[in-house]
């Protein structure tokens, strides 16, 4: 198993209630390798209705969480038998400094019934804020716990619906086994990023590594759509441009960048989502909120590399390109743009160099970020 290099280590499922987060969750687990720890609940129904609810360990154990009745706590219709959940719940959640290896704890879920315990509570706390890989569903409802654990900025947040949860399998998979990694190449346009991806590329094949080049907006139908609005100054609202490349990411890491990483792939992606919480989040949008729209289907990136250029230089490039000028390229947008990069880049494990070094310097940089050696250019490059 091989932990993804970005470092967080936290996926939070969460979705309206029937949409399948449990299912989700144990396709996640059967297709883990290494040590798993934990618990999942299921439905208890007896002549086609629900009784109640159990919860099952990861090593095969089983108790009631709640049944139709009446007692203390209780949720609803629903007792809650908070002492046989206390025993088996958070006994599956020790740690276990035996395990050959980093242990995944799997929690299903933070929900009402469960948070009732004090102490389930707590060790919920410390698995958010300490080391140990964690995947969990959780419940929505206006509970205070619920509340805090929701705006946390740190976890992967993946909404699950009927649409993508088959698509997420694989998708959240990546988070916790990740053979290949992801490396995201950013910048204003005229800063060289296409170029510097390219010769790190041609780099990293000289010295047998399995590199795939691949680039966002794609050349799928939502990408070219996007070009098209890009390239006629299609007087779109930031709403509609950050939903156009919400589906075309999606596309492109069901199709391309998750089998790639998957087969132990290095991926050279020019553009990605940290280009949508940067155009778009200067217009107006929330980036933290784009954000999770974005993880909900696109793979953290293992590095995110910035190539930081002045807006006038940046000008000063595109306008010695042959084409149109495209709709951001604009002092105002591009000194927005900026700006916003310059705010959310700390949310990535990032590497900022300056577009104005030479090629040269920018790619044994970049090579020795990730640990290879160029290999000697007989031109000096």
């Amino acid at each position: 198993m091989r932990i993804p290099d970005h470092g967080r280590k936290k996926v939070l499922v969460h979705g309206l209630p029937g949409t399948g987060k449990t299912t989700l969750i144990e396709r996640i687990v059967q297709k883990l390798p290494g040590v798993k720890r934990g618990f999942v609940t299921r439905e208890v129904r007896e002549g086609g209705r629900r009784i109640g609810f159990k919860i099952y360990t990861l090593d095969g154990r089983e108790a009631w969480l709640a049944k139709k009745g009446r007692g203390w706590p209780q949720l609803g219709k629903y007792r809650v038998f908070l002492e046989a959940f206390e025993k088996l719940a958070l006994s599956s959640l020790k740690p276990d400094p035996s395990a050959p290896g980093p242990v995944i704890f799997v929690v299903d879920e933070i929900g009402k019934m469960e948070i009732f315990s004090e102490a389930f509570r707590q060790r919920i706390r410390e698995l958010l804020s300490g080391p140990e890989p964690l995947l969990a569903s959780v419940g929505y409802g206006k509970v205070p716990f619920l509340e805090e654990v929701l705006r946390l900025e740190g976890p992967i947040f993946c909404e699950v619906t009927p649409d993508n949860r088959d698509f997420l399998v694989s998708r959240i998979l990546v988070e916790f086994n990740r053979p290949g990694r992801l490396i995201v190449f950013e910048g204003l346009d005229g800063s060289g990023k296409s170029t510097l991806l390219r010769e790190v590329g041609q780099r990293l094949k000289e010295v047998g590594r399995p590199v795939l080049l691949t680039r966002e907006p794609t050349e799928g139908e939502w990408g070219k759509k996007i070009r098209e609005h890009l390239a006629r100054r299609t007087p779109l609202s930031p709403q509609a441009f950050a939903e156009l490349f919400l589906r075309d990411r999606r596309e492109h890491a069901e199709r391309v960048i998750i089998p790639a990483l998957l087969q132990g792939k290095i991926v050279l992606c020019d553009r990605y989502y940290p280009s949508t919480l940067a155009y778009q989040g200067s217009q107006g949008l929330d980036p933290e909120e784009l954000r999770r729209r974005n993880e909900t289907v696109a793979p953290v990136p293992d590095l995110v590399i910035y190539l930081d250029l002045p807006v006038e230089r940046a000008l000063d490039r595109v306008k010695g390109r042959a084409e149109k000028r495209e709709l951001y390229e604009t002092e105002t947008m591009l000194r927005a743009v900026r700006e916003t990069y310059l705010r959310i880049l700390p949310r990535f494990r990032h590497l900022s160099l300056s577009a104005e070094t030479p090629l040269p310097e920018l790619v044994r940089e970049v090579l020795a970020h990730l640990g290879e050696e160029a290999p000697v250019n007989p031109c000096g490059n």
